[in-house]
């Protein structure tokens, strides 16, 4: 890992120090945000990451604030909240979710769960860690014995053995790129690039198989268009779930 790398991981790093911070203090789990779609937590989050993120000068496109302009070609994707709903019902699965791009190329992704305080890290063409480890997909090639996450209501045709719909996209990608998923898909195409550029960048550097439900790039920096992110341990099984 280069210099420059160390520098968007460590700034990823305190992005996510600060909304754990803010969260820390936090005590109105269940209100809502100002839209309808927001709870108080997203909004409580998102200005903790943007006060860290502002001050570097980087541009900014996030889930709860939209699109800010930097000072040049690099973005930071920013999910301040990944499974809001999870977090509002005191379920213990959300974390932060953070992608740094150069133009559309991801260069550093960090998902940490914000109650285990686990870390996913990856840097591009250096590989995934979690909590500093090297990590690996599961290697299942079949659905005979694959456990995946979707997100969705799955149907029985789904050609796997067991199925988790867990409530946060970035967590269960990074489970696909450390192996406790075999793979995961959102079956109803709807989900905005912050829920899973960074989960997407790790798998990669992992070395799972990532695509999309319809074949569209999956990197990009709209607010409104949606994606149905894939992941899976092996081509083999990707295609078992394509269809």
């Amino acid at each position: 890992m280069n210099s420059e790398s160390d520098d968007w991981i460590e700034l990823l790093r305190r992005t996510a120090d600060s909304v754990e911070a803010a969260l820390a203090a936090f005590d109105r789990w269940r209100d809502g945000g100002e839209r309808p779609d927001q709870y108080a937590l997203d909004q409580v989050a998102d200005d903790a990451a943007l006060g860290v993120l502002e001050a570097s000068s980087v541009g900014v496109l996030s889930e709860e604030s939209g699109r800010r302009a930097g000072s040049g070609s690099e973005t930071v994707i920013v999910d301040p909240v990944d499974g809001s709903t999870n977090a509002s019902r005191g379920i213990p699965h959300y974390c932060i979710s953070l992608c740094a791009v150069d133009g559309l190329v991801p260069v550093a992704g960090l998902v940490r769960h914000l109650v285990s305080g686990e870390e996913f890290t990856a840097v591009a063409g250096g590989g995934a860690q979690r909590n500093g480890t090297p990590i690996g997909p599961s290697g299942q090639t079949s659905g005979e014995r694959a456990v995946i996450g979707v997100s969705g209501r799955p149907g029985a045709d789904l050609p796997v053995w067991q199925v988790r719909v867990l409530g946060s996209a970035a967590l269960d990608l990074c489970a696909v790129a450390c192996g406790r998923l075999d793979a995961y898909i959102d079956l109803n195409s709807n989900h905005g690039v912050w829920d899973y550029a960074a989960g997407i960048l790790i798998c990669n550097e992992a070395g799972a198989w990532t695509g999309e439900t319809s074949g569209r790039e999956l990197f990009h920096l709209s607010h409104g268009e949606r994606r149905g992110p894939i992941a899976a341990s092996t081509p083999e099984l990707a295609a078992l779930l394509r269809g």
